[in-house]
């Protein structure tokens, strides 16, 4: 019979003999169809590499009868193959290495199957697969050429086209010379008892029963933990308590909220490490740290971390995380459950807190802006509401102001942009434990800062956290003196302000630091220092805008060098020539001797007088 109407080759046989039974590709499709949608992929593979094995084995033991000679038989091998109608041409190559006539030392054979009807009828009924399948066909070429070879000979389907590859290709060895490779297919060629596999299945239904049963109880104890008004501490240690895994719940910049099961020092090493190792890795997206949108595994050379993120409104806004230092052993792939678990109760208890925590910081917001526009009559009504908000505004107090830029483009910065900045900062202060009044005011975000709490030391890190969390901004603080005057505020915040025009290169920068210059703005001697720059500087601001900007810069960088050139070039990206040029230009304008220090020190403080008032920009 021809085509795909000849499946199986139709022999005489006299009693005692195996019979071959003729059928269709279609109706053995059917059939291949039905044993994996009821035994499943796995248990169908081993079934139909068993099924293909027996075939080839009663092959072979026919041909034998005909001749003992090796390479005749494994030449009709693929006349054979061709008779069962599983392919309708077959192209294939051998070496083989003999150690005696009838002793096979290796061998090794490559092929393809042309028009696999299995590898059709995969795709006709269950669409394209993860692995190739044609398991019959392997089954046939292993079991006949280990026979033949009286040798175990494994043959493996390397490209599948029911797996989208272009052919169906193969190759055989044997089972010795594949070493490791083969041994996850050796299984499948291993008959299971159908009631051992049952008692497997079941054992593993129940351990499965167990499992679920566990985190049903461990989900209880959390979900009680929450409505007990318990915190993320609280539920860090039940955890840790329940399942015996070290545990920290953290935010976006894998800082630390809270750790149990695992002391400060190796936490923190382990952090460290987490972060180098993130960060290398996410380089080309220029991000410091990448999004966790999932539960994931993430490994560096000392631990193990199984994450699960937790979300808050469709956001991610920090990560539950069990970590498994070297060494630790435990089954990550049964606690991804009680993970996501524990992330879900924070996000909960987040989602609550988030709620009064904004409703609080609105009304603080709010409270400081009130103080900003005047709009209390007096300093006793301002000190009484401050005491509502867990503010002592009766003691001594620091203004500071945080300018925010986008790196490397000068767009404005956006509202919701700005509002989560502020609840970055806001929550970072809350969880450190620091009373501060925070709002928004016009382009900047302004911190009112009580001197019990004792936070201007600590700016530095406020910078790094916001830099880590919104890392596509620059950050710079301006402080103003120290005051108890409350209704006074103004003047504070316009001395954090002009300290911050003054922090050009630096990233916190206290009014008084600025000397004189803090003095003769603070005089509010706005118009005479206007007049005397216009005097003293007036032919630079005659020049066109690129050209004026280009000389006050060089006049600028150069007299904050203390003039000396060598560092003027450097910061100026300018050549000796060009530096002098500038230099003789700007001096020549200005009738000036800028190697004179009264001279050079007079020009310093009018630029930076200038710059503190906002009137010139470097």
């Amino acid at each position: 019979m021809k085509g795909n109407m000849a499946n199986l080759l139709e022999l005489s046989a006299n009693e005692g003999e195996a019979k071959k039974i003729i059928t269709t590709s279609s109706a053995f499709g059917l059939l291949r169809k039905g044993i994996i949608e009821n035994l499943g992929t796995t248990r169908a593979k081993s079934f139909l590499l068993r099924y293909g094995w027996s075939l080839g084995v009663t092959d072979a033991e026919e041909a034998m009868k005909q001749t003992a000679n090796i390479n005749e038989l494994l030449q009709q091998a693929s006349i054979l193959h061709l008779n069962t109608g599983h392919i309708k041409d077959i192209q294939s190559e051998r070496i083989i290495e003999m150690s005696d006539s009838n002793t096979i030392k290796s061998i090794l054979g490559r092929g393809k199957w042309i028009d696999s009807f299995e590898a059709n009828e995969h795709l006709k009924h269950h669409g394209e697969s993860d692995i190739p399948a044609c398991h019959t066909l392997t089954g046939y070429a292993s079991g006949y050429m280990s026979t033949v070879c009286k040798k175990s000979v494994i043959v493996k389907e390397i490209c599948c086209i029911a797996k989208g590859d272009a052919e169906c290709c193969f190759e055989a060895r044997l089972q010795d010379d594949w070493g490791i490779e083969i041994q996850e297919e050796l299984k499948f060629y291993k008959e299971i008892n159908i009631i051992e596999e049952l008692e497997y299945t079941y054992e593993q239904l129940l351990e499965q029963r167990k499992l679920v049963e566990k985190v049903s109880r461990f989900h209880k104890k959390l979900t009680e933990s929450i409505s007990n008004g318990n915190n993320l501490q609280d539920i860090a240690d039940a955890t840790f308590k329940l399942l015996k895994i070290p545990i920290s719940i953290e935010d976006l910049g894998f800082q630390k909220i809270v750790f149990s099961g695992i002391n400060q020092e190796e936490y923190s090493r382990l952090s460290k490490e987490l972060k180098e190792s993130l960060i290398r890795k996410n380089r080309k997206n220029n991000t410091a740290l990448p999004l966790f949108n999932e539960t994931t595994r993430l490994k560096t050379e000392n631990q193990e971390r199984l994450l699960s993120p937790i979300i808050v409104q469709k956001k991610v806004i920090g990560y539950c995380t069990f970590l498994y230092p070297k060494g630790f052993d435990n089954s990550i792939e049964n606690n991804i459950m009680f993970i996501e678990r524990v992330a879900n109760a924070a996000s909960l208890y987040l989602l609550n807190e988030k709620t009064s925590f904004e409703a609080v910081e609105k009304m603080k917001g709010y409270f400081l802006e009130q103080i900003l526009k005047g709009q209390y009559s007096n300093r006793e009504e301002i000190i009484h509401r401050g005491r509502y908000m867990g503010i002592n505004l009766a003691e001594p107090f620091y203004v500071a102001a945080l300018d925010i830029k986008n790196k490397g483009n000068k767009e404005d910065i956006r509202k919701d942009q700005y509002e989560q900045i502020l609840e970055t900062i806001a929550k970072y202060l809350d969880i450190q434990g620091y009373k501060v009044l925070i709002a928004q005011y016009e382009s900047q975000i302004i911190m009112l800062i009580p001197e019990s709490a004792k936070l201007l030391s600590h700016l530095g890190k406020i910078i790094k956290h916001v830099e880590t969390t919104h890392s596509t901004y620059e950050y710079k603080f301006g402080i103003s003196d120290k005051t108890d005057d409350i209704e006074g505020v103004l003047e504070n915040l316009e001395e954090s302000l002009i300290a911050l025009r003054m922090a050009t290169g630096r990233k916190i920068i206290h009014f008084k630091d600025l000397g004189i210059v803090g003095v003769l703005i603070n005089s509010k001697n706005v118009s005479g220092i206007k007049k005397i720059a216009k005097q003293e500087l007036g032919p630079l601001f005659k020049l066109g805008e690129a050209k004026q900007k280009e000389l006050v810069k060089t006049l600028y960088v150069f007299l904050s060098n203390g003039g000396k050139l060598q560092q003027t070039m450097d910061d100026l990206a300018l050549s000796m020539s060009g530096l002098m040029y500038r230099i003789n230009k700007i001096e020549s304008l200005l009738q000036k001797d800028l190697r004179d220090s009264s001279q050079s020190y007079h020009l310093q403080l009018i630029l930076d007088s200038l710059l503190a008032l906002g009137e010139l920009e470097i």
